[in-house]
């Protein structure tokens, strides 16, 4: 198993254990499920109960044909730039992109992106992520019988002032995505605040190392032994509201007039 990227974290709660799983390239409209069953099979990659699958956000836009022709690749004019603003919500340009919101994340260029698809198209977010995570992991317990199955739709993006992307979750289903660590004591009997533990967003992250960026051709990650709780309803989204933010504070009044517009 060792040549499809395998890598274990240990702590004191588990062995958390993590498979990238490599495939062919995926193409506009093909089916993600039938495409992973095959590749988990040759690869002799077993599903069990409580494993959660990381599955990258571009194959899932692909199977929905969420492909668009553009001419000209300048975010500052032009096809681009006009589909960036009908996806999202265009905050102000930068050297690289525009900042905008999509589905209440703040990302570059409402997840527009040009990367791994034919020169002259790009792939767009995946329409109701939250949702289709929901569909592939009923179609996944189904085939193997499963009655507990995590997913995490997974995209990458910057956090300012860091260097670098980290994986995020777009969309996940079958566990808790958050751990409200609120009115929890710490080892000195403190009590806990405000902190609440992204984990979708952390085993995301994990899972992005070994499936990689440029042409690794490792959409897939199998996720064993996570600690999170299992459960088979939908929740809600892993979004604040601006209000609520930490950085508030430091928003432009340009910036929170952008954010708040319908």
């Amino acid at each position: 198993m060792s040549k499809y990227y395998y890598g274990r974290i240990f702590n004191n709660l588990s062995n958390l254990e993590i498979t990238g799983v490599k495939t062919r390239v995926v193409k506009e409209k093909d089916n993600i499920v039938s495409i992973l069953i095959e590749s988990l099979k040759k690869q002799k990659i077993v599903l069990k109960e409580k494993d959660i699958i990381v599955i990258a956000s571009k194959i899932v836009a692909l199977s929905q044909g969420r492909v668009v022709e553009i001419k000209g690749t300048d975010y500052k004019k032009g096809d681009l730039k006009s589909l960036i603003q009908k996806e999202g919500k265009a905050l102000f340009p930068t050297n690289f992109c525009w900042l905008t919101f999509k589905d209440g994340h703040l990302i570059p260029n409402a997840g527009v992106d040009q990367s791994n698809v034919p020169k002259g198209k790009v792939v767009l977010w995946p329409r109701n992520p939250y949702k289709e995570a929901q569909s592939i992991q009923k179609k996944l317990r189904k085939h193997f019988k499963l009655k507990k199955l995590g997913i995490i739709i997974a995209d990458s993006t910057c956090a300012p002032l860091r260097p670098g992307v980290h994986g995020i979750s777009i969309g996940h289903f079958g566990f808790k995505g958050i751990d409200d660590c609120r009115n929890k004591k710490d080892i000195y009997g403190n009590k806990m605040r405000v902190t609440r533990r992204a984990l979708a967003d952390s085993l995301a992250t994990a899972a992005l190392i070994l499936m990689g960026e440029t042409n690794e051709k490792k959409p897939f990650a199998v996720i064993k032994d996570a600690p999170v709780d299992f459960i088979n309803k939908r929740e809600r989204k892993s979004v604040i509201q601006l209000k609520s933010d930490l950085f508030y504070g430091m928003y432009s009044d340009e910036f929170i007039k952008f954010a708040s517009k319908k």
